[in-house]
């Protein structure tokens, strides 16, 4: 979402003229993904262009960017910190989206339907927040590195 070169608005722009319907709940609503420990073997080799925000400790479940869910099977996902090299510049990020297209599941979880979040009160609706953002991250495993990972780092 910071790439300066190719801006992601005109990819949501081209997706939003094809026409396809966002899925019910499906509209821009984080993601998160599991910032675990790096290993210091990576850290002393890797270029310093690589893996920017790698680190020793762990840090768990932390904001991705953004996801839209269309039909036909169609998510636009931005990633957070990372222009067009996401893998060069946010590697665990990388794992999530390519673990997500693999498995064909959601980035986050679906929210309820702009009617009954009209129908919340201020007091449900922070309650309901709040839960959703704990399920969305705890969706994040939050175990050890993937071979996906370990390939990318």
């Amino acid at each position: 979402d910071t790439d300066p070169c190719v801006s992601y608005e005109g990819t949501r722009t081209a997706i939003e003229r094809v026409g396809f319907k966002i899925l019910p709940g499906g509209h821009y609503r984080p993601w998160f993904y599991n910032k675990s420990a790096a290993a210091m073997e990576t850290l002393m080799e890797k270029p310093n262009l690589f893996g920017p925000n790698l680190e020793l400790r762990p840090a768990g479940a932390q904001f991705g960017g953004h996801v839209v869910n269309y039909a036909h099977g169609l998510s636009f996902a931005t990633v957070h910190g990372s222009g067009h090299m996401v893998p060069q510049f946010r590697p665990q990020s990388a794992e999530r989206l390519l673990n997500r297209l693999l498995s064909d599941g959601l980035f986050a979880p679906l929210l309820p339907s702009d009617a009954e979040l009209a129908q919340m009160d201020d007091d449900s609706f922070d309650k309901f927040v709040d839960s959703w953002t704990d399920k969305a991250r705890s969706e994040v495993s939050t175990g050890s590195t993937s071979a996906v990972t370990e390939l990318l780092v």
